[in-house]
């Protein structure tokens, strides 16, 4: 009986060792890879003055874009949550990449974060420089 009870011990723990090591030497899969990405945001300058025009590009899938808005972009309609920020203008939008424009404030010199909302989350952000 000892025997078969050792037996048994045994293979318990040698299955319990092959499934706490099989996961872990496990490939990591593409798709969950792709999946983690954050979607892309970018713009044609890092550097701008007041006055000039920001052209941005933000790869958002197949989610909707609710906004890209900054302190330093000209205020000219009211933000949709009210926040003392202006909103860049998205002027196109086609197959998950939409592109807007913002046109930089009279603000100080000095670095600035872009902000978007991507469908009922927040988005990417970046950050520009506005020099005097």
């Amino acid at each position: 009986m000892r025997t078969f009870k050792t037996l048994l011990g045994a293979a318990l723990l040698a299955g319990l060792a092959l499934t706490t090591t099989v996961p872990a030497t496990a490939a990591p899969s593409t798709e969950a890879v792709r999946v983690a990405e954050q979607p892309r945001f970018t713009a044609d300058k890092s550097q701008v003055r007041a006055g000039n025009t920001l052209v941005m590009r933000l790869d958002h899938g197949l989610e909707g874009v609710s906004w890209i808005s900054s302190a330093a972009f000209v205020r000219n309609r009211e933000h949709p949550v009210g926040a003392d920020e202006g909103l860049a203008e998205v002027v196109a939008d086609r197959d998950g990449v939409a592109e807007a424009v913002a046109t930089i404030a009279d603000v100080p010199p000095g670095q600035y974060s872009v902000h978007t909302r991507i469908g009922g989350g927040a988005g990417p952000t970046m950050t520009i420089t506005v020099t005097g």
